[in-house]
């Protein structure tokens, strides 16, 4: 059912009036320029919209393009390390998880250094309101608003520089397609940030989550340490045990069933992907932390049409982070005097707050 769901055309990923469901205090005309940014992203986009919307980000996230950015990667795992143990343990969310993927975004976007302190702000405001993350207040909607506004005219305004001087990064590539595409400026602003939302935050929580089911499953940690070559695999099996997204959600385009059940339009479908991750119908023995697992249909990245597109991005940075880990610090633990502390807040997210690690 959740296959059927996340591929049948009858299912809309334009959640907009969802969002609104939730915001029944808000004036809304307080984040015209939010919904105007995430109405023309992929992620909320059908049909024909969708593909060509897709197809562009593909571009611009190819495995020829994503190599080229492996040795900046492994760079800034070994920085980010290095720095985060100056006192002997390791806060792993602020210190690990939330920069690399701010770092490696900024990177691929060839973002300045000087400019990144307000992308990374922007960006966080934008990922924390779009997943959930806020009590839906004026306040709230007038910081969001503002900062979509910031983000869309910093990217207008970097596609105007970028378009006299093409350079191998994310944002050149869609400026080169677009044409052929028949996309204007505005839908591509609206893929960029959504690439840099959808990137950022996914990725951090992944991240938290993978390291505390490493670390908590002792027995399967001994045999990954004893054969580096099931990373691959432990990280997968990782994903499904914990993945960063809880809930997948569709909204019903006109009257269907789904199962047993018959839906009317506008109803809202919530798949839960913890749930998923574990059907006894897929998964053999799903409870248990198998890292040599031979089959991982897991659906932590999503599936279907909308599978995440920054999915190899994400895996790169793992494969990354956690075989410099492996390698340099064999005997990570939890830490036995600070919990590791979950967070809460979003329907849509699942992550840690706190994680602290000792080497």
């Amino acid at each position: 059912l959740a296959e059927k769901t996340l591929k049948d055309p009858a299912f809309s990923c334009d959640r907009s009036s969802f969002f609104i469901s939730r915001m029944p205090n808000m004036d809304l005309s307080l984040i015209k320029d939010f919904f105007g940014v995430i109405s023309k992203m992929m992620v909320m986009s059908d049909g024909g919209d969708h593909e060509k919307r897709r197809k562009i980000a593909a571009m611009g996230v190819t495995s020829e393009l994503l190599d080229h950015y492996r040795p900046i990667i492994d760079q800034t795992v070994s920085d980010l390390l290095n720095e985060s143990l100056k006192d002997g343990e390791i806060e792993f969310v602020e210190g690990i998880a939330e920069k690399l993927p701010s770092i490696v975004l900024a990177d691929l976007f060839q973002i300045p250094e000087s400019e990144r302190k307000n992308f990374y702000q922007w960006s966080h405001n934008m990922t924390h309101f779009f997943g959930g993350a806020s009590e839906y207040r004026n306040e709230d909607g007038v910081e969001v608003n503002q900062s979509a506004s910031n983000i869309r005219d910093y990217f207008t305004g970097l596609i105007k520089a970028r378009s006299t001087k093409l350079g191998n990064d994310f944002l050149s590539v869609l400026i080169e397609n677009q044409k052929s595409l028949d996309l204007d400026d505005s839908e591509i602003v609206s893929q960029a940030i959504m690439m840099l939302v959808a990137g950022q935050i996914t990725t951090t929580d992944q991240f938290c989550n993978n390291m505390f089911t490493m670390l908590n499953e002792k027995e399967a940690l001994e045999e990954l340490k004893q054969d580096h070559s099931l990373l691959r695999s432990a990280l997968e099996e990782y994903n499904r045990l914990d993945p960063a997204v809880s809930f997948l959600f569709r909204v019903v385009k006109e009257a269907t069933s789904l199962g047993n059940e018959d839906l009317k339009a506008g109803d809202v479908v919530f798949i839960a992907n913890h749930a998923i991750n574990r059907d006894p119908m897929v998964f053999e023995n799903p409870d248990l932390c198998n890292i040599r697992r031979k089959r991982n249909p897991h659906m932590a990245y999503g599936f279907g049409p909308h599978v995440c597109l920054g999915a190899k991005l994400a895996r790169i940075q793992m494969q990354s982070c956690f075989s410099a880990i492996l390698e340099s610090f064999p005997n990570l633990r939890l830490h036995p005097d600070k919990p590791s502390i979950r967070k809460h807040h979003s329907l849509a997210f699942s992550g840690f707050d706190k994680l602290w690690l000792k080497p």
